[in-house]
């Protein structure tokens, strides 16, 4: 363990020797501070396989599983930032069951668990894991996230506004995007949303085309955040920005925040 309490774990398996439950559990409990949990994605899938954190002064967490089957989340009273990418074993084409209630309750928990932090890294694939269970259930609130970034396997974002309602006191949102193979999206951009009473920076950094679902995001960020000050977007390369039509049609978009400003990259 080095100087921040950080333990590394790489899980493979229900054979293999838990060593961590070995720790002393004044050592568990309390010289822990930041938390990781990463499993290669060649590794075999373990139905049974369970992730248990109950440390008070864990202050940051990684989990990088799609394996997982379950996270036990407790006493994280103290976490201050999460980077989260787990699809808690829906995979292989395992649907989210709304009938499943042991599975329901469990992603409750585990929102519940981390629900106090202040700046949060979520992979799409878990954002539309939330999505499905959101709904089954209304979305626990994260009442203390001031900044979230989302990193995007292709175009997959029409799920993000249902989360972004969960956060009253958003203050920054970044879009990045994850090299993995696209997969065709949801259309759940449609239809009224609330506004965005706290939202003041956002940054699309993926290279926008003007493709449809861009500009629906776009529109959706602009129209509907109250106080927004500076919306940043990155263009294409094969696009020239001094000639570009895109360009155009993104700083004519209505704006609810007078004071917002629209910066092209």
């Amino acid at each position: 363990m080095d100087e921040d309490g950080e333990k590394r774990v790489r899980a493979k398996g229900s054979g293999e020797v838990d060593w961590i439950s070995d720790l002393p559990d004044c050592l568990l409990c309390q010289s822990l501070l930041s938390f990781t949990h990463v499993a290669d994605s060649d590794e075999m899938l373990v139905e049974d396989l369970v992730v248990a954190i109950d440390a008070p002064k864990l202050k940051y967490l990684r989990l990088s599983d799609h394996r997982i089957g379950s996270f036990i989340l407790k006493n994280l009273a103290s976490l201050v930032e999460a980077d989260i990418d787990t699809v808690f074993n829906l995979i292989c084409k395992k649907m989210f069951d709304p009938n499943d209630l042991k599975k329901r309750n469990m992603i409750r928990d585990f929102l519940v668990g981390i629900s106090n932090i202040k700046n949060l890294i979520i992979a799409s694939s878990t954002l539309e894991v939330i999505y499905d269970y959101s709904r089954c259930e209304p979305l626990t609130l994260f009442h203390n996230l001031s900044s979230l970034r989302v990193e995007f396997y292709g175009y997959r974002w029409e799920m993000l506004p249902v989360f972004l309602e969960s956060c009253p006191n958003l203050k920054s949102l970044f879009v990045g995007s994850a090299n993995y193979r696209e997969k065709e999206g949801i259309n759940i951009l449609s239809g009224p949303r609330r506004f965005l009473s706290s939202l003041k920076y956002v940054k699309i950094e993926r290279p926008l085309k003007g493709e449809a679902k861009e500009m629906k995001l776009v529109s959706y960020l602009l129209e509907n955040s109250t106080i927004l000050k500076e919306l940043t977007l990155c263009l294409d390369n094969s696009i020239k920005k001094e000639e570009s039509v895109l360009l155009k049609e993104l700083l004519t978009i209505p704006r609810l925040s007078t004071s917002c400003k629209v910066v092209v990259l």
